[in-house]
């Protein structure tokens, strides 16, 4: 995707820790603590020497980007559009969480160019969602979303998530069907995992999680659905209208340059991948020399990388760009380790394309195992 390039900014505050919630975030933050770190990413935006090329998406995302005021969120676009200039069709996105939802501020974001937001729902049943340890109430969800569109918001995403304590196929048909009426742009439906040293990795044996089985049944019942309302399943886990399909993410999954601001956040530019630090005091201090991990990406590891991704989309591989990329055949290569999938059907071989079905989306791990050099 050279004529592709994405900002990430993470904005790591959060209302509270949801006991889930592996991401870089913290609880407990106030209005000085995001003055001084909003400060510290214009000055990381300024001085870090990343190579400067037109954003054709920019993307706020967290922790819970919607805590910042229209002023924070006006500096820090101002300082990204300075910096690398905006396509006259970017797409930009903020999370927000329901709880801080405000109508003002986010006709105020819309005003600034903001032309995507992704709510994080996650589930319409407010037991589920006292479950997960989220702020909001199903008629908070409700709220956030008519004023998300009250706003002047057209591309609207909606988190959900399933696998979710105590849930049952009756609830999660429930929320896709409440979800569905209400007629989003975009959907993202995740399975819940229980993180190593998040508080659901120590009472998961308490929690009443659906075992693997009823899991992947709720995972079908998603696609299923949602492709029967005339969403396109483009990724594992999202679901768009034609044409709405998340760019940011999509470069990705499709090997895309990016350059991202803030705690944790990664970059990816001219084959290398770099992450910033965690700690707070450490960004604080120097945020343009906050990198804590740099990975030169080797021609293999970009190979199978590239397989890793692309399998993740609907649209597979594409044979000749594989070809063009890496100087082989794709299924000639590893017609082998690929029969077995598709003898079970999946995997699907369309013209050119090289796809996971619906079903292998969810199993692809096991194929990329088999695919590791």
């Amino acid at each position: 995707m050279p004529d592709r390039f994405g900002v990430y900014l993470h904005v790591p505050f959060c209302l509270s820790k949801c006991p889930y919630c592996d991401f870089y975030s913290f609880p407990g933050s106030n209005g000085e603590d995001r003055e001084h770190y909003v400060a510290a990413v214009l000055r990381e935006i300024t001085e870090r020497d990343f190579p400067v090329r037109r954003a054709t998406s920019v993307f706020f995302g967290g922790g819970t980007p919607s805590l910042l005021s229209e002023k924070q969120f006006d500096a820090l676009l101002s300082a990204v559009t300075k910096k690398y200039g905006l396509s006259d069709d970017a797409e930009l996105t903020f999370e927000m969480n329901p709880a801080t939802a405000d109508r003002e501020k986010l006709r105020a974001l819309r005003s600034l160019g903001f032309n995507r937001v992704s709510v994080g729902c996650q589930t319409t049943d407010d037991g589920e969602l006292r479950a997960l340890g989220r702020a909001h109430t199903a008629e908070g969800f409700y709220k956030a979303y008519e004023d998300a569109l009250a706003a002047g918001f057209a591309n609207v995403n909606i988190d959900l998530m399933y696998g979710i304590p105590r849930q049952t196929a009756e609830s999660f048909a429930k929320t896709l069907s409440t979800v569905l009426s209400l007629a989003p742009t975009h959907i993202s439906a995740y399975g819940l995992i229980v993180e190593e040293g998040t508080p659901f990795y120590e009472r998961q044996s308490t929690l009443g999680l659906p075992g693997e089985d009823a899991e992947a049944d709720l995972y079908a019942m998603a696609s299923e659905t949602l492709r029967a309302a005339g969403y396109r399943h483009y990724e594992v886990s999202n679901y768009a209208r034609p044409g709405y399909e998340c760019r940011h993410n999509l470069l990705y999954w499709r090997q895309g340059e990016y350059a991202g601001y803030g705690l944790s956040a990664a970059s990816h530019i001219a084959g290398v991948r770099t992450t910033n630090t965690r700690d707070l005091k450490a960004y604080l201090a120097a945020p343009a020399e906050s990198v804590a991990e740099t990975v030169v990406i080797k021609d293999g590891d970009s190979e199978y990388e590239y397989i890793m991704l692309a399998l993740r989309t609907g649209d597979g591989i594409d044979e000749s760009d594989f070809q063009r990329r890496f100087g082989h055949d794709f299924r000639s290569t590893y017609r082998e380790k690929l029969a077995p999938y598709a003898k079970r059907g999946l995997l699907v071989f369309d013209g050119e394309r090289t796809a996971l079905s619906d079903e292998g989306l969810y199993l692809g791990s096991a194929l990329l195992r088999d695919l590791l050099p």
